[in-house]
């Protein structure tokens, strides 16, 4: 059955979830245009990997004044 919430996302899923399952420490960074996804994208990848020690931080387009 095709997951249409991440319709074409097939390889930026893969992408992330080989970087979440390396046994070693890691900085990644999503980027791209705002409501394309990319919190929707990073939590997918999290449950698909099962329990890890994570940190994920969101960080705002800008700062506030």
């Amino acid at each position: 059955m095709a997951d249409w919430g991440f319709y074409g996302r097939s390889a930026e899923r893969a992408d992330l979830q080989g970087i979440l399952e390396r046994k070693r420490w890691f900085f990644a960074r999503v980027t791209g245009r705002r409501r394309i996804g990319k919190t929707a994208l990073i939590e997918h990848a999290l449950r698909s990997v099962g329990p890890r020690e994570t940190l994920y931080v969101q960080i705002p387009d800008s700062a506030p004044s």
